[in-house]
């Protein structure tokens, strides 16, 4: 009974033993889709980290050579890729500096604008004057569009010039030369008023019978950044004075700081200042007369006669009688008068022209930090009048000020100017990226690969017990089932007197040869004869082993040329 209990669980382990042994069809399978999975999730790991450490090797609106450039790195050996939404030359940020030296080496230089220098090109004879004409236009386009790239907040320009023809026929309406800037404006970078007139004025003075209401400045956007006299839309213009409203109240603001800074300490005091400027554009003709004039010159004359004169003359009219109604008056006299006084009269006539955004009226409120107690009245009306000459404050105008003091929220002013805390900074958001991407790949390793890996060979627990106990088992019967001829020698009296013993003994009918079958290479090699044996009982073993298991021969061989030295 005992001994067929052995053979079946004799029977049982071997078959468990050789199906873990067995390798399964799916398991080859398996293990390359596990493969590919670990590789895919790699290589994107590895792309979304290299995306972040590359920057574009020159801007947007560098007008490099492509190919120029794709040459120099490649001479270089320098890791790059074209980014396809732009075009743009991405480079490692490590590297972004030694590329842009490699180009300039190399002397890779931005395209800019053809200046007067085309005019040096060799013209044929049969040139005509059109394209004379056309050729020094475009140069000279270009060397406007020089002068305007070297301001700094623009990095490319685009200059159009109408010149019209000259003509010796005099003309009623001359007809004027025109232009038009197209300015590409760096990022977060702006013109202001004054440059954009001072493009105006270069462009305008650069061109002959080109007035400087006749050129026009367009950024990269489509807006339109120069505005002449009379011509400025209702929004731009809206625009501009709201933009000198800030300016204005914002200059009005930093007074009133650099009063109050020295005394309070920042962020203890709040200033606002409410400006009402008249943007009226007026014109005034008025014409004065003093009601007192000076007498400037005078002229009189005045004859009178008290007696009478002879009448009559000399000759025949003298006796004529005298006309009827006329009597004779003996107190009759001659009397003449004449004044004449001329005036000068004060006039004053004037023509004004007001100026637009004149200040109306100004209003400022001053809020202190602290509680009622913490000032003055004194020291409340020493800093209000302070102020107040400080701002400009005018009582005929109307302006106002007013002082307060009350408690600030500390608290939410600290949140909300407090630096960010340590694990929300730039650079340990860089390190907390790259060891998030080591402990996924050594998760993806202990938990996935390691576990399928360990699947995949068979190496369990289990299989290895069982195949510790046939190898004993496998032990013994080897031991019974090597043949009696084997001769002894004098150096190997051991290994011939256990041969001789067993000569006898026939092998058992539960050693099969399943069971030889799941012996390891380890265990296999532990069991061999050592290389000091007898060369009769290494040849016996290996006839014998060469019959049960010929696939193991091939390790029995490696291990008898093996020496031992080599195994530590």
């Amino acid at each position: 009974m005992t001994e067929v209990m052995k053979q079946q669980w004799q029977r049982l382990t071997r078959r468990n033993v050789s199906d873990a042994s067995r390798p399964a069809p799916w398991r080859g399978v398996l293990l390359l889709v596990v493969v590919a999975f670990v590789v895919t999730l790699t290589v994107v790991m590895t792309l979304w980290q290299g995306n972040n450490q590359y920057r574009p090797l020159y801007g947007e609106h560098e007008a490099f050579d492509s190919a120029q450039v794709i040459t120099v790195l490649e001479e270089q050996g320098m890791d790059f890729y074209i980014e396809p939404q732009q075009g743009n030359v991405m480079v490692a940020r490590s590297e972004l500096g030694q590329a842009r030296m490699a180009l300039a080496t190399a002397g890779v230089k931005p395209e800019v604008p053809t200046g007067l220098e085309i005019l040096a090109q060799d013209a044929s004879l049969g040139t005509s004057q059109f394209m004379e004409n056309a050729r020094y236009r475009h140069g000279l386009e270009g060397e406007l569009a020089q002068s305007i790239m070297t301001l700094d907040a623009i990095s490319n320009v685009r200059v159009h010039l109408a010149i019209p023809k000259q003509t010796l026929f005099v003309r009623r309406d001359k007809e004027l030369a025109s232009a038009s800037v197209v300015v590409a404006l760096l990022p977060g970078k702006t013109l202001s008023s004054s440059q954009v007139s001072a493009i105006v004025n270069l462009v305008s003075g650069s061109v002959t019978d080109l007035p400087a209401d006749r050129v026009n400045v367009i950024d990269q956007h489509g807006n339109l950044l120069s505005s002449h006299e009379g011509q400025q839309h209702t929004g731009q213009a809206n625009g501009a004075y709201l933009d000198y409203l800030a300016r204005l109240e914002q200059t009005y603001i930093e007074r009133a700081q650099k009063m109050l800074q020295p005394m309070l300490g920042m962020g203890n005091f709040q200033v606002e200042v409410a400006a009402k400027i008249n943007f009226d554009r007026t014109e005034a003709t008025e014409e004065r007369y003093a009601p007192e004039g000076v007498l400037r010159s005078e002229f009189s004359s005045y004859d009178r006669r008290t007696a009478a004169d002879a009448k009559g003359v000399p000759g025949a009219l003298s006796n004529r009688p005298p006309e009827e109604g006329e009597e004779d008056d003996p107190n009759k006299a001659n009397e003449r008068g004449e004044a004449s006084r001329e005036y000068l009269i004060d006039r004053t006539m004037k023509h004004i022209k007001y100026q637009q955004g004149s200040l109306e009226r100004l209003s400022v409120s001053v809020l202190l930090n602290g509680t009622p107690d913490t000032f003055t009245a004194a020291q409340l009306a020493d800093m209000q009048t302070m102020l107040s000459n400080a701002m400009g404050i005018s009582a005929e105008r109307g302006d106002t000020i007013s002082l307060n003091v009350f408690p600030f929220n500390i608290a939410d002013n600290a949140e909300i100017a407090a630096e960010p805390e340590w694990w929300m900074q730039p650079i340990w958001l860089e390190y907390l990226r790259y060891l998030l991407s080591a402990l996924v790949i050594v998760v993806l390793l202990l938990v996935v690969v390691r576990p399928v890996m360990r699947a995949l060979s068979g190496d369990t627990r289990a299989a290895r017990d069982n195949e510790r106990l046939a190898v004993k088992k496998a032990k013994v019967n080897k031991t019974k089932a090597i043949p009696s001829t084997v001769p002894a020698t004098s150096d190997t009296e051991s290994t011939t007197t256990a041969v001789a013993t067993a000569a006898t003994t026939t092998v058992p009918a539960t050693l099969t040869e399943g069971t030889r079958a799941v012996m390891d290479h380890e265990s296999i090699l532990a069991e061999l004869p050592s290389p000091e044996t007898g060369l009769e009982a290494q040849s016996a073993y290996l006839q014998m082993l060469s019959e049960k298991e010929p696939e193991r021969v091939a390790h029995v061989v490696k291990q008898w040329i093996t020496p031992k030295d080599a195994d530590n």
